[in-house]
């Protein structure tokens, strides 16, 4: 087993970030002196209020990668054939030595993009491209597969057990029965009772109807909000139904519709809800979410290769977001990130669906005034 020389101090000690000032700064330990390292490299646990992180210098992991063949194709790219046959187009950013058909490729590229390289040789790489460990031999790990709900329970849920959800009664109040059944019907939202009465059920199902996962989230029926006290409310269907040795192998929330129209662009936002609300207030773009700001990955938009993204990242988000879309464009990706919440004055965490909920409610006053 690998192990790094420094590393995130894995006690529960916690220091005032420089950053920040607060109590919640985590620093790096020298894994074999045992001792801190000084005051300015560690992590802030405040995410996305501080954000502050300082890594001290280290390698990046690669693994060794054969090719049947690997032949270059432009200045930024090279196109391989894998030992199966399947053929791939690599940035020539992400080799950091090639020999013939043999090539180092980074850990991180290789799991976004489902490369099987687990048992392989690794080294690290520093900057300057030099390796900086000897090469090593990890354990081979049984590849899992993903596992997969049936279809009849998604239709279970919706037909034959159907529970009103408090999502459901919040939308009520702004929009009409039949754009929430529209709503409903085209994300297949599902009411239910399991952990608590009247959830919602948030299914991920792909371009291909394989149910994926099961999200249960829990609102406030007035206010529409995620009820997180006394603590976070969700939950997956898989633990509902006793199934402990599903493997949850999650996709977007919504990608099941990209195949209702390829000429309609595709937007992207993190609250699945969001993604719900704006499909009857702008229903002439196909809208998915990711379900969290960290699930902005290559392997999960895949399927959207061709079409016009648009992501709609949470206000404080931007930057994050910005990052990973100039990855993801390095593959081909027609991706583009809006900053129209950045420009309002809202709190960090606020999404594209209270901007517009707050447009619809402030007409409707203007209507009662007059």
């Amino acid at each position: 087993m690998l192990n790094f020389k420094y590393t995130l101090d894995k006690s529960s000690k916690k220091f005032k970030c420089p950053n920040c000032q607060k109590s919640t700064f985590v620093k790096y330990v020298d894994n074999e002196t045992k001792n801190y390292l000084t005051a300015e490299f560690g992590r802030c646990d405040r995410e996305s209020k501080c954000n502050y992180h300082n890594a001290p210098a280290k390698g990046k992991k690669c693994y060794l990668i054969t090719f049947l063949s690997i032949t270059s194709i432009s200045d930024k790219a090279y196109k391989a054939t894998n030992t199966d046959g399947n053929i791939s187009f690599i940035p020539k950013s992400q080799v950091m030595e090639r020999n013939g058909k043999d090539c180092w490729l980074p850990e991180w590229y290789l799991k976004n993009n489902n490369y099987q390289y687990l048992g392989n040789e690794s080294k690290y790489f520093t900057p300057d491209e030099e390796p900086i460990i000897n090469t090593i031999t990890t354990a081979i790990i049984k590849h899992e597969e993903p596992s997969f709900h049936r279809l009849k329970l998604v239709d279970q849920l919706y037909n034959e057990e159907p529970v009103k959800d408090h999502l459901n009664t919040y939308l009520g109040s702004v929009f009409s029965e039949v754009e929430i059944f529209n709503a409903m019907q085209n994300y297949y939202l599902t009411g239910t009772n399991y952990y608590w009465n009247n959830a919602t059920v948030f299914w991920q199902i792909d371009h291909k109807e394989r149910v994926h996962a099961g999200k249960i989230m829990l609102y406030d029926p007035l206010t529409g909000k995620r009820i997180k006290e006394p603590y976070n409310c969700i939950n997956w269907m898989h633990n509902a139904i006793k199934e402990p040795d599903f493997n949850l192998n999650q996709c977007l929330f919504g990608l099941h519709r990209i195949n209702e129209d390829y000429h309609k662009p595709i937007a992207i936002v993190e609250s699945e809800k969001t993604a719900v609300i704006m499909s009857i207030i702008i229903p002439d773009v196909i809208w998915l979410a990711t379900g969290s700001k960290q699930n902005l990955k290559v392997r999960l938009i895949q399927p959207l290769i061709g079409r016009k993204i648009i992501l709609y990242p949470d206000k404080g988000e931007f930057i994050d977001w910005q990052k990973k879309a100039k990855i993801i464009k390095e593959y081909g990706y027609k991706i583009e990130v809006s900053n129209i919440l950045e420009e309002t004055n809202f709190n960090n965490g606020f999404d594209l669906a209270d901007y517009y909920l707050q447009e619809l409610k402030s007409k409707i006053n203007e209507t009662k005034i007059v």
